[in-house]
């Protein structure tokens, strides 16, 4: 426990890219042991999942 600001952000990615984010997250945070956790997509439309793939790319 701790004091000071905090934030909730919405991250997305792809299930391929997420490990990715989780290392970047984790080692760029200054907390110890932040909260980060993932939601999966269950469903969205297809024209929705085609601009995420596409605007999902290598760092």
């Amino acid at each position: 426990m701790g004091e000071g600001e905090e934030w909730q952000v919405t991250l997305r990615t792809t299930a391929d890219r997420y490990p990715a984010l989780e290392a970047h997250l984790l080692h760029e945070h200054p907390w110890d042991n932040p909260e980060l956790t993932a939601v999966p997509i269950a469903a969205a439309p297809e024209g929705y999942k085609a601009w995420l793939d596409k605007s999902v790319s290598e760092l």
